[in-house]
């Protein structure tokens, strides 16, 4: 018999900080307009629960809005709800997270949605360690999820060796892989996408995910201290 199904909100990260600045609760206004466009499946709905039009940016941002419409332990969201500073490298840029969520608790939870695939992708680990920060200094909770999974379902996926030890080789070879090098190791070790994303993972792997390449110096350490390691983020 399988056990209950967990709310995605039991999975959110929280901090020694326990109460949110009242700050975030002043301006629920959205901080970045979104471009509404079919081709990028971006534009509005409006919502109920908030009695205003929701912007989203993607079909995943939509489908995870109706979620938190029909959620009895949200009251309140609103998108874009906060600029987030971030370095990348030696430059100091800003992120906008997709969505602030209003629990029944009146705690804050900041969500970032993302792909599944595309959560370990180096440019999202970099956006998301600022989002720790901010979120660790304002007393917020922090959510990284596709709408059903959060990036905890690929530290337990089960590593497949021979894909391990065939992946890191081609590395110290090559230096680099690219996606045709990629899925080539994987049918030959049998692996799955979540079996890659695992040794991804698991080795701190340099990851872009769009124009698919794999290296291995990875300097985002806080990210996979916190998530991988289970490091608790002071």
């Amino acid at each position: 018999m399988k056990g209950k199904k967990r709310h995605i909100f039991s999975k959110v990260m929280w901090f020694d900080k326990k109460n949110c600045d009242k700050e975030l609760f002043a301006d629920l206004s959205r901080k970045r307009e979104v471009s509404e466009h079919p081709r990028f499946k971006s534009g509005k709905s409006f919502s109920e629960k908030c009695q205003k039009d929701i912007q989203h940016e993607s079909d995943l941002e939509k489908n995870f809005y109706l979620k938190l419409e029909k959620s009895k332990k949200v009251v309140y969201y609103w998108e874009q709800p906060v600029k987030v500073p971030y370095w990348r490298g030696r430059i100091k840029t800003y992120t906008t997270p997709d969505v602030g969520v209003i629990l029944k608790d009146l705690r804050v939870v900041i969500v970032e949605v993302k792909p599944f695939t595309g959560m370990l992708d180096y440019k999202v680990q970099l956006k998301v360690e600022g989002l720790i920060k901010f979120c660790a200094e304002k007393g917020c909770g922090f959510l990284l999820t596709d709408g059903k999974n959060t990036i905890d379902t690929i530290r337990k996926v089960k590593c497949n060796r021979n894909l391990e030890k065939a992946i890191l080789k081609a590395l110290t070879d090559d230096g680099v892989l690219r996606k045709a090098q990629c899925q080539e190791i994987m049918e030959q070790c049998n692996a799955t996408q979540y079996e890659l994303l695992k040794v991804i993972f698991k080795h701190n792997l340099r990851y872009k995910s769009f124009s698919f390449k794999l290296q291995k110096e990875n300097r985002n350490e806080l990210f996979h201290q916190v998530f991988y390691n289970g490091v608790k983020y002071e």
